[in-house]
C-alpha cells in the first residue's frame, strides 16, 4: 500500500470520526495497532463497530465482513466512499431495523432531523 493510500485512508477516518461526533460527540479515529494485539475499529466513541474504506473501487460486502469478523460485540458498520463519490453506510438489515425500533421506534425522518453531515 502505498504512502499517499495510508494518508488517504487515515483522512477519511477522520472525516467519518468527524461527521459521527453530530451524534456520538466521542467519536475519534481508532488506534490503529494497540500494544496489547487486539483489533481496533477504525473510529471509537460510537456503538458500532466502524470499519472505513475509501478508494477508486471499494469493495463493500468485504467490509462489512471484515467489521463482522473483527467486532466485539457491537454491530458492524461499514463507512465507504468511492474516489469523487459520497460516502455510504451499510451494516446488516437486522441491525438497521434494531436501529429504527430502538431509535426512532419506527418512525420515519423528520424536518427537524440534524443536516446530514457527507464526510
Amino acid at each position: 500500500m502505498s504512502r499517499k493510500s495510508i494518508v488517504k485512508g487515515k483522512t477519511f477516518e477522520r472525516d467519518v470520526a468527524k461527521a459521527l461526533r453530530v451524534v456520538y460527540p466521542e467519536a475519534r479515529r481508532g488506534l490503529a495497532q494497540p500494544r496489547d494485539g487486539t483489533e481496533t475499529p477504525d473510529v471509537e466513541g460510537t456503538p458500532f463497530w466502524v470499519e472505513c474504506k475509501v478508494g477508486q473501487r471499494i469493495n463493500v460486502q468485504a467490509a462489512l465482513c471484515q467489521a463482522q469478523d473483527a467486532t466485539d460485540g457491537r454491530s458492524p458498520l461499514a463507512i465507504c466512499r468511492a474516489d469523487h463519490e459520497p460516502a455510504t453506510a451499510t451494516m446488516l438489515l437486522s441491525d438497521f431495523i434494531t436501529l429504527l425500533i430502538d431509535g426512532d421506534e419506527g418512525g420515519g425522518a423528520t424536518e427537524d432531523a440534524a443536516p446530514r453531515p457527507n464526510p
